[in-house]
C-alpha cells in the first residue's frame, strides 16, 4: 500500500476524491490535522493528536458498503493487540468502554457509474481532552492505556491488518458479516432508533448478509439500512 503524508489537509477524503484518477488502488493518504474533516451525517470531525487517514479502493467495488465493515474489523483486531477490547457500533463507529474511539466515513466517486470508494478514518490516538459536547462519549487510546502511542507504528499495523483482510475478502475467503456479528456492539440491548419517521424502541439481534441491522421491536424484526441508533443509558 502506498502512503502519502501531509501535515495539514482540508480532508483526506477530499484529497483522494480530487486525485483518484492518478492514484493507484489501495493508496492511503494521512495527515496530522484536517481543517474540514467530516463525520457521518455531515458532522464535523474534531481532531487532536489523532490518526487521520483515507484509503482509495478502485478495484472490487461491487459491494462498496462492505468496506466500512472491513475497516471496522481491522480496527477491532489492531486494538486487541493493544489489549483494548472494542466493538462495532453499527454502522461505522468503534466503541471502547462504552465510548467512541473511532469513526469511519465511506464515500463513493461516481461518473456514469461507480469509479472508486474512499474509506475515511479517524482513530482517537493521543488526544487527552475533548470538547464538553463530546467529553462524556469519546475516548482515545492514550486515555485508556495511559501511554503515548506511536502513530506511525500504529498506522503500519493497521495497514498490515487491512491488507490481510482485504486479500481474504477479494478472494472470497473472509466471512465478513460473521466477523461483524461476533464483534457487534449492544447485542440484545435496548436501543432508540428512527424508522419511517418515528422514534421507536427495540433490541439489536445482529446484522443480515447485506449488512443491515436486525432490530426486534414488538415481535417484528426490522432490517435497518441507515439512520441513527441510540443506546439507552450509554453512547
Amino acid at each position: 500500500m502506498k502512503k502519502i503524508f501531509f501535515d495539514t489537509l482540508p480532508s483526506t477524503n477530499l484529497y483522494l476524491k480530487e486525485n483518484y484518477n492518478s492514484l493507484d488502488n489501495l493508496t492511503l493518504v494521512y495527515t496530522n490535522h484536517q481543517t474540514e474533516g467530516r463525520g457521518r451525517l455531515g458532522r464535523t470531525w474534531i481532531d487532536g493528536d489523532d490518526l487521520l487517514f483515507s484509503i482509495l479502493i478502485k478495484d472490487n467495488i461491487t459491494k462498496p458498503t462492505d468496506y466500512t465493515f472491513l475497516m471496522a474489523i481491522t480496527f477491532v483486531n489492531v486494538l486487541k493487540k493493544y489489549n483494548l477490547n472494542s466493538s462495532i457500533k453499527w454502522p461505522n463507529d468503534i466503541i471502547v468502554n462504552k465510548k467512541k474511539i473511532s469513526g469511519i466515513l465511506l464515500e463513493g466517486i461516481s461518473e456514469d457509474n461507480l469509479k472508486a470508494v474512499i474509506i475515511g478514518c479517524g482513530l482517537n490516538t493521543n488526544t487527552t481532552s475533548f470538547p464538553k459536547e463530546i467529553f462524556f462519549k469519546a475516548t482515545s487510546m492514550t486515555k485508556e492505556l495511559k501511554v503515548k502511542i506511536d502513530k506511525e507504528k500504529l498506522l503500519d499495523e493497521i495497514i498490515v491488518e487491512f491488507e490481510s483482510l482485504y486479500n481474504s475478502y477479494i478472494n472470497n475467503k473472509l466471512d465478513l458479516f460473521n466477523l461483524v456479528r461476533n464483534n457487534l456492539h449492544a447485542m440484545n440491548k435496548v436501543i432508540r432508533f428512527v424508522y419511517d419517521g418515528l422514534e421507536q424502541i427495540g433490541s439489536i439481534k445482529g446484522i443480515d448478509d447485506e449488512g443491515r441491522l436486525l432490530v426486534n421491536t414488538r415481535g417484528n424484526i426490522l432490517h435497518l439500512t441507515s439512520g441513527e441508533i441510540t443506546l439507552h443509558n450509554e453512547y
